[in-house]
């Protein structure tokens, strides 16, 4: 049965109708909020501000190439270098590259900040969509509606959509990929080989976005693993059988993931000679934080543990790759000072997001009272939401290993979602880095809600007596 007779069937139920309104709700909230926020396109210099350049030079079929600045203040003016650029994935500004190329050639407004708003308002809808989806197959219709309305109603989410920024398409398409593995039936056997395909294209995909989302392939493995293993007694074959299919499974993701990332690794290799799969930015991200002293948040790379900042990108990148390796191997106290720092600041508010809309150079401003209300909401929503998941998270992995169906799908739960939140204690700490996170603690927030219901329920249901109750003593 396609999706498309799937979706028809299923919106006729009165599951789907629930289902129909979160979507609905969401995507009124995402438009409505990305169209009144994106007025004009970046003229500050931000990561936002180089999403935006590229997406356009790419639609003008100029290529990726870098660019200097050459005037600042509140209009920013860059020039072209000529020179070829690696420096973020590929993934965002080639398809803002695509959306602005249908603005210039067809009947598609050619307003790039509103159709940056919408096409982010569409994939940040797509994700309450899919969080729904991974919800319900992991778990139950209950817990896939609560994390939709959670997902549907987080602030910092639904402002998001007001930026240039990678979150809303990175989430999008990493929730593609697990739901694409998520929607098999484990306890039927391996995945079939064109099911991996489309894995491997999504996994692909998102990984051009950004790489967080390789993890998900530890979460398949275990999904294999566990969902693959056949209770005879036999342990010799059911080892062997165990094995092979995770070979497969393995051997059809690496496959299909290489297939996607050849182009522009091959395009790297011409234009920098050297192997470069995603981009040029992994050292100074790792660099930047690590000098003693450090707070663990954001700091130019240009101190004297990191390469000199003025090396090209290609030969400053592995440097600064290195550097930050032997910091960690010689001053390891240092780094163990850093750790939880770095995850305070990841984890320590929701607001920042708001900051971004106001500086992503659309000229929104909030005034002190609205921008107080926003940064409460969001941080306490957030906060709430994480508090919640925490019990969530017992209720993720309880009878995990017994069940052959729902175990699986709940590891691709729960290791993607945790190589989310260690990656960046790595790195450095802001809290831009656990918007990912987001839809994972609203699935444990929800299993956790789902559970006080029925706690709740079941201590104010009415008793009914039964005779069989009555207990008789002739003493």
């Amino acid at each position: 049965m396609s999706l498309a007779i799937r979706l028809r069937a299923f919106l006729r139920t009165r599951e789907g109708r629930a289902f129909a309104i979160v979507v609905v709700a969401g995507l009124v909230l995402r438009l409505g909020w990305g169209l009144w926020s994106m007025r004009e396109v970046p003229s500050s210099l931000s990561d936002q501000f180089s999403y935006w350049y590229y997406g356009n030079e790419m639609a003008h079929f100029r290529g990726y190439i870098s660019y200097n600045v050459i005037a600042g203040g509140n209009s920013i003016a860059v020039q072209s270098t000529g020179m070829a650029t690696s420096y973020y994935p590929l993934g965002w500004p080639a398809l803002l590259g695509v959306v602005y190329w249908l603005g210039l050639h067809t009947c598609v407004p050619d307003d790039q900040a509103k159709l940056t708003a919408v096409t982010q308002a569409l994939l940040s809808t797509g994700s309450v969509a899919l969080v729904y989806f991974v919800a319900r197959k992991s778990f139950n219709h209950r817990i896939g509606i609560i994390a939709g309305v959670i997902v549907a109603l987080f602030p910092s989410l639904i402002a998001s959509v007001g930026t240039y920024s990678i979150e809303t398409p990175f989430i999008f398409f990493m929730l593609v990929s697990i739901a694409i593995v998520v929607d098999h039936d484990w306890a039927s056997g391996p995945m079939s080989t064109g099911r991996l395909v489309w894995f491997g294209i999504a996994l692909g995909w998102s990984a051009m976005v950004r790489p967080f989302s390789l993890p998900i392939v530890l979460g398949l493995i275990v999904a294999v693993w566990c969902g693959g293993r056949d209770r005879s007694p036999d342990w010799k074959q059911n080892w062997r059988r165990s094995w092979k299919q995770l070979a497969r499974h393995l051997g059809w993701t690496v496959l299909v993931l290489g297939v996607v990332l050849t182009p522009w690794t091959i395009r790297n290799a011409v234009t920098f000679h050297k192997l470069i799969p995603f981009s040029n930015n992994l050292g100074d991200t790792m660099c930047l934080s690590r000098f003693i002293g450090s707070d663990g948040g954001f700091a130019w790379s240009d101190h004297a543990g990191c390469a000199d900042p003025s090396l090209p990108e290609a030969v400053r990148n592995p440097a600064n790759t290195k550097a930050a390796i032997q910091f960690v191997l010689d001053h390891p106290r240092e780094e163990l000072r850093q750790i939880p720092l770095r995850l305070r600041l990841m984890m320590n508010n929701d607001h920042s997001v708001f900051g971004e809309v106001e500086l992503n150079g659309s000229h929104v401003t909030f005034g002190a009272d609205a921008r107080s209300a926003l940064y409460l909401s969001a941080d306490w929503y957030f906060r709430a939401v994480w508090l919640l998941a925490l019990g969530g998270v017992g209720l993720l992995f309880r009878g995990w290993r017994r069940d052959p169906l729902q175990g699986p799908r709940r590891a691709l739960i729960a290791i993607p979602a945790l190589c989310l939140l260690l990656i960046p204690i790595g790195l450095w700490g802001t809290p831009r880095f656990h918007i990912p996170l987001l839809p994972y603690l609203a699935i444990a927030a929800a299993a956790s809600l789902s559970w006080m219901i029925d706690r709740w329920r079941s201590a104010t249901a009415p008793r009914v007596f039964d005779p069989a109750d009555r207990v008789c003593s002739f003493d």
